[in-house]
């Protein structure tokens, strides 16, 4: 099985938080990306542990490295410096990691996560993700389009991503407390089938409740026959009812998994038919190092 499922790396964001390092609140500031000017040689030792624990494909830390997130701190004039570091950074992690990696570059969603309401119109969000893909592709091996919330967020950014001549993975996101939905209201399927005269490589989920992705697996392996998969949030989300309204993954309900336990999930999520696997707000080195030790195993 290791030869054939793809470890993604874990969260970001949440981990340099864990290090001590200051990460904003997502909805007011710019996340993540305060590190890029802080504290990037954190970013750097993010990378390298996460390549040690067995990571096949380490992630850009440029998931807020938008203009209009950089606009909350009057720094949009840095987008095209922030995400050239960003990407940088994973590069010189990847030169002096003790095994090879690809790089994805990240595709965020342009303004707060999980606000599908908050998308703009479709002429001004295409060139935004132009932009962002044009800095990216040379400097990444694949361009990865995440946490999409809607189907048309997700359509604008893996359009920009295919003009490249990049591998492109499209991972949307799901309703914090309903399983099978977009933050829009939009399936799981409704979603993939709006972008799958794309050239996309592989389709996935992520950030959101561990017990959410096997169903999505399952809905996208029976859409398409591309390689599917998911990483979440270190978290069971508990459902809500059908008609409680779009909510943020961090105001949910929800049960905090431990390694172990994230590992249990994972297992679910690889015999429902994913080939793609790892971690995202929450998860850290030690989860990615428990992962793959399971695909390891499994491969004997």
């Amino acid at each position: 099985m290791s030869e054939e499922v793809i470890l993604l790396d874990g969260g970001m964001g949440t981990e340099l938080r864990a290090r001590g390092v200051e990460v904003p609140d997502h909805v007011t500031s710019i996340w993540s990306a305060k590190a890029l000017i802080d504290a990037p040689e954190a970013v750097l030792q993010i990378h390298r542990d996460y390549i040690e624990a067995g990571a096949d494909v380490i992630t850009t830390n440029n998931y807020a490295v938008t203009p209009q997130l950089l606009s909350r701190e009057g720094l949009e004039d840095r987008f095209e410096e922030l995400t050239v570091q960003a990407a940088e950074l994973a590069g010189q992690a990847r030169q002096i990691g003790s095994r090879p990696v690809r790089i994805a570059g990240s595709m965020p969603p342009l303004e707060t996560s999980y606000r599908a309401d908050l998308v703009g119109e479709d002429p001004a969000i295409l060139q935004d993700y132009r932009r962002m893909a044009e800095i990216l592709a040379p400097r990444v091996d694949i361009l990865l389009c995440e946490t999409m919330s809607s189907a048309r967020e997700a359509l604008a950014a893996a359009t920009a991503a295919t003009e490249t001549d990049r591998e492109v993975w499209l991972s949307w996101t799901l309703q914090g407390n309903r399983p099978d939905h977009l933050p829009s209201g939009e399936t799981v399927r409704e979603a993939y089938e709006a972008t799958a005269h794309l050239g996309i490589g592989a389709c996935l989920v992520n950030c959101c409740g561990a017990n959410f992705v096997t169903r999505a697996v399952r809905i996208l392996a029976g859409s398409t026959t591309l390689p599917v998969g998911g990483y979440a949030n270190a978290a069971n989300v508990i459902a809500g009812a059908e008609d409680g309204g779009p909510r943020a993954p961090e105001r949910v309900e929800y049960e905090p998994l431990d390694v172990e336990g994230y590992t249990a999930a994972v297992a679910e999520w690889l015999e429902a038919g994913a080939s793609i696997v790892g971690g995202c707000c929450s998860t850290r080195p030690a989860h990615i190092s428990r992962l793959r030790r399971l695909l390891d195993d499994s491969s004997v």
